[in-house]
């Protein structure tokens, strides 16, 4: 009996200290002053956030543009955090079209046309991605685009009189995580 009192007693001392070096290894304080704010991932896309472009009216010869911008704030609040963004632009590319689309701060800068380089996806959609484009956190950032959809005026052929086709732009963003 006072054997089997004496290994509790063991145990009990045992768990006693193990559980509060357990408890010291998973607790920690913080002293001082220290900002405990979480950051906040701000990216919003000016004028439009998702544009669907029915090319329904567009006529051989006829030149359509798109504007729209994206900027890493929204209300006076900052991203707190470096981002990365990707314009995508799908269409099934039924109609003889050449769409272009161009990064608009520093004058027009070509950023890709779309054609039947870029791949295809299960939907026969064709997918054309821009290079990945990076924002600071720092200071307001707002960078504006155009698409550009030309329907060349040599199309002008009554083949091409029924064919009807869009242009989707999908705007996808992430954190960037090295720098």
């Amino acid at each position: 009996m006072k054997r089997r009192l004496l290994i509790i007693l063991v145990i009990l001392v045992i768990f006693v200290l193990s559980s509060g070096i357990t408890y010291s290894a998973f607790t920690s304080r913080t002293y001082g002053n220290v900002d405990q704010n979480i950051a906040k991932f701000i990216f919003e896309t000016k004028l439009i956030n998702h544009i669907e472009l029915p090319l329904v009216d567009i006529a051989p010869g006829q030149v359509e543009e798109y504007q729209f911008a994206v900027t890493n704030n929204l209300n006076k609040k900052i991203s707190d955090v470096l981002l990365n963004y990707q314009i995508i632009l799908k269409t099934y590319h039924l109609m003889p079209l050449k769409i272009e689309l161009y990064k608009l701060d520093n004058g027009e800068e070509l950023i890709m046309t779309c054609d039947e380089n870029y791949t295809r996806d299960e939907n026969k959609q064709l997918l054309c991605n821009s290079p990945v484009q990076e924002m600071g956190y720092s200071r307001e950032e707002t960078v504006n685009y155009k698409l550009k959809v030309i329907f060349p005026e040599e199309y002008n052929d009554e083949i091409y009189a029924n064919l009807v086709d869009y242009v989707d732009v999908e705007i996808k963003s992430w954190q960037k995580i090295d720098k």
